[in-house]
């Protein structure tokens, strides 16, 4: 492998905050990040892009879009395969231009695309369609929503620029998963 192959990082990028810590993390390691959002019809789509513009504007990065249509997404709650979907979408169009595949997700959630098990299956998958070229990234993953935030806040992270809420572009509505996670967080700091 050539070392600028060895050195790009494709961090999906929902605009959130646990991807956004994602793009620190690997900026801090010197590494080419490629960031990629994803529209896939998600009802948060617009404000989740507009985070993800802010967030690379912030750090100097080039925002790669995708969209994808057809597919029936609920409106809160766990979206089976989310995750899945998005690393192949990213292997996809990454074309093994990137050796590192990256996530946001963290322990403290009963989702199975946020889990070791889902990471390691995943990897494997990876592994057998690029030979090895390209690895899984998941640096939170054993990390609570709660350490992330401590982790953005002592590395002014731009949390002012990151979008939470599943459920709309226009306001946070408070009941979503997303949303109860923030206020828990912001509540305990």
């Amino acid at each position: 492998m050539s070392t600028e192959h060895q050195a790009c990082v494709c961090v999906l990028l929902s605009g959130g905050i646990d991807s956004t810590a994602c793009i620190h993390f690997y900026q801090t390691k010197k590494l080419d990040v490629r960031p990629l959002f994803v529209n896939y019809g998600q009802p948060a789509a617009t404000a989740e892009r507009k985070a993800a513009m802010a967030v690379t504007r912030f750090y100097g990065l080039s925002l790669d879009v995708c969209s994808v249509g057809g597919i029936a997404i609920p409106r809160r709650g766990e979206i089976p395969g989310r995750n899945l979907f998005l690393i192949s979408l990213a292997l996809m169009k990454a074309k093994c231009d990137c050796n590192v595949i990256a996530l946001g997700i963290h322990g403290g959630t009963s989702y199975y695309d946020c889990a070791p098990d889902f990471v390691n299956t995943c990897q494997r998958l990876v592994t057998g369609y690029t030979d090895g070229r390209v690895q899984l990234g998941a640096p939170f993953l054993t990390w609570t929503k709660s350490q992330i935030l401590s982790y953005c806040k002592l590395n002014q992270v731009p949390l002012a620029s990151t979008w939470s809420c599943e459920t709309s572009s226009k306001h946070e509505c408070g009941k979503c998963l997303s949303c109860r996670d923030k206020e828990q967080i912001y509540a305990r700091a």
